[in-house]
């Protein structure tokens, strides 16, 4: 599904359905805009509905500088205004939460507000640590080869168990094709090779910005499920203390895939930050 957007000399892969206020979807670490498949038949009726595949990911190319939450959310802008999307909500789940994140710290009157699901927001532990291949796969150049023998060995394994891992309890909740179709999409070495390198500057890049939370002026409202990760969840906890005004929902038993979990929540969060902006 979707058409290509030239974007800087990279092809991005967009979707959009739907007629009405702009929302505008910013995916995880890996994903694409199959990851707001739950999403799409509840909203075209009263929005238009803009997803991407983010810069190296699902069927979007990527270049040099593109491995940073900076580098995507000047992608995301980009994409924004040459689609001509106007009062736009910002949506960003996981690792896209960060990069919302870092486009909400910049004022720009024509996001109209965000909305932030079980968002990476502070440092985390090393997610590469103890991980010999995840750090190897981050070198430029010698990453791809490698990735060349290890891609078919390692790539589906790690693939499955960590959507497990976040799918863990919400199980019956997602379609039956959802690990066999990212096992296929995810397992390039593109994608592999970006995971890696956006992990590496994670924590680099987000102790420039994390001070900044403070002096954000959009609405903002995060929802996030008390099933999902420990240190994301008491990251979610300081994010809303730390964002002025932020409206905050925490889901019970409710792990990360919030869109598949609770899709109905997400769509309320979004009519209300329409209403209210």
């Amino acid at each position: 599904i979707g058409n290509k957007l030239e974007v800087k000399g990279r092809m991005m892969r967009y979707y959009q359905t739907g007629n009405g206020d702009n929302i505008f979807f910013i995916h995880g670490s890996m994903g694409s805009v199959e990851d707001w498949e739950k999403l799409y038949p509840l909203l075209k009726d009263k929005s238009r509905v803009t997803a991407i595949d983010r810069p190296g990911m699902g069927f979007s190319d990527i270049e040099k500088n593109d491995y940073t939450l900076d580098g995507n959310a000047k992608i995301a802008r980009e994409i924004i205004n040459k689609l001509d999307l106007k009062n736009v909500i910002i949506v960003g789940h996981s690792y896209g939460g960060a990069i919302a994140l870092r486009m909400a710290i910049d004022y720009d009157e024509n996001i109209k507000a965000y909305l932030l699901l079980a968002p990476l927001g502070y440092e985390i532990d090393d997610p590469n640590a103890g991980i010999f291949t995840t750090k190897m796969i981050s070198i430029p150049i010698y990453g791809e080869g490698l990735l060349v023998f290890l891609d078919p060995i390692i790539g589906e394994a790690m693939v499955e168990k960590n959507l497990l891992r976040y799918m863990k309890g919400d199980e019956s909740l997602f379609p039956e094709n959802f690990i066999p179709f990212r096992k296929e999409l995810w397992n390039k070495a593109i994608s592999m090779a970006t995971r890696a390198r956006q992990s590496d500057n994670y924590n680099k890049e987000i102790v420039k910005y994390a001070h900044k939370y403070r002096g954000i002026k959009h609405s903002v409202s995060i929802i996030v499920g008390d099933n999902d990760r420990k240190q994301l969840l008491l990251q979610c906890d300081r994010l809303a203390r730390e964002i002025p005004d932020c409206k905050y929902v925490k889901l019970k038993a409710v792990n990360h895939y919030i869109q598949y979990a609770r899709p109905n929540e997400v769509v309320k969060a979004l009519e209300e930050l329409s209403e209210n902006n």
